[in-house]
């Protein structure tokens, strides 16, 4: 019904500024190697409870977020 519509629009919109959020951060630069593992320990976590699945484009995002870390 009209309830369930409303509701379902909500979500998908919920969902859309939830991947945008992901990308944003997935991408964000890493000063360091310890905050690379945050990064990295952030995004395990998620996977991990099942809360989100990480689209192809975020992890190519955080991985080339990591290549640009000054050693």
């Amino acid at each position: 019904g009209p309830d369930a519509t409303l509701i379902g629009r909500r979500l998908d919109s919920v969902v859309a500024e939830e991947a945008i959020a992901r990308r944003r951060a997935a991408a964000a630069p890493v000063a360091d190697v310890v905050e690379m593992k945050m990064k990295a320990a952030h995004f395990r976590r998620l996977l991990g409870n099942g809360w989100c699945e990480i689209d192809v484009d975020d992890l190519r995002a955080m991985l080339g977020s990591f290549t640009k870390v000054q050693s």
